[in-house]
């Protein structure tokens, strides 16, 4: 349909239409059937789920398939989520948790600092801010939520590789390209993971002048009611001296993670 005149494209007749948006709607209705406490499903109990042929949902089925969006399981000859899929469904709740939980701790934050706060997600060899709360300090690089930097050069990204496990940490590590940002950046396997012990022994991270000259930021973890780390809450601003650094902030950062976890329902 041309959207101001109210009639249909041209070479595209309002049946085609209407097909295709009949099958648009039929994908996204079996996609949204494994969230509902199904991990594995048939062809002929999506089509009566969703409401549609057996033919009509085998179609759509291996379509979803050769897109990389759903898998059959050779054992059971159903079908599920790709890890891909999966992996984005509990990002996505995952940060829409994190941004109701974290609101209130942020925004009491930000009266006690210039500095400019994010709460941030390990993504691969990346950290990606998902909250942002800008001060007068604000800093002229991540200016908008999703946003990444590297992981090993980051007060949130040490936060975040060092409370994995530690085999998970040694893959992880292992993965990361240690690329020199500043005079300052950690550039060396040892030298990182001593620095993610220490990270862990303390509760916080910081990052002096290793990822921007002149600008500094301390980290601590948000954790999943479990006690895992899920995210990190931080302070980045410039700084005169970034030797001294923003240590004097670990208190009032560590007590707005503590906040933001127990919203999450972790109890220490």
């Amino acid at each position: 349909m041309d959207e101001h005149e109210g009639r249909p494209a041209p070479g595209r007749t309002r049946g085609e239409r209407s097909e295709r948006l009949t099958s648009a709607a039929a994908t996204a209705r079996i996609l949204q059937a494994f969230g509902h406490h199904a991990t594995q499903l048939g062809v002929s109990e999506l089509g009566r789920r969703v409401g549609v042929s057996k033919s009509t949902a085998h179609r759509i089925i291996w379509t979803l398939v050769d897109e990389g969006l759903l898998e059959k399981v050779e054992e059971t000859g159903l079908f599920r989520l790709t890890s891909t899929m999966r992996s984005l469904g509990q990002r996505a709740e995952t940060a829409q948790q994190l941004h109701e939980a974290a609101t209130i701790p942020l925004d009491e934050l930000r009266t006690l600092t210039r500095g400019t706060l994010h709460v941030a997600i390990l993504d691969g060899a990346d950290v990606l801010y998902i909250e942002r709360r800008e001060g007068p300090g604000t800093i002229p690089v991540f200016r908008e939520v999703g946003s990444r930097n590297a992981a090993h050069c980051t007060s949130s990204g040490k936060v975040l590789l060092a409370h994995l496990p530690h085999d998970q940490q040694d893959r992880a590590v292992d993965r990361l390209r240690l690329g020199r940002k500043t005079p300052r950046t950690i550039t060396t396997r040892e030298e990182l993971l001593r620095e993610l012990a220490v990270v862990r022994r303390q509760g916080f991270a910081e990052n002096r002048g290793e990822s921007e000259p002149g600008m500094c930021s301390i980290a601590a973890p948000v954790r999943a009611p479990l006690g895992a780390v899920v995210a990190s809450l931080s302070v980045a601003m410039y700084v005169d001296d970034v030797e001294v650094g923003l240590r004097h902030l670990a208190p009032p950062v560590i007590q707005a993670a503590n906040r933001v976890s127990t919203a999450l329902g972790w109890r220490p």
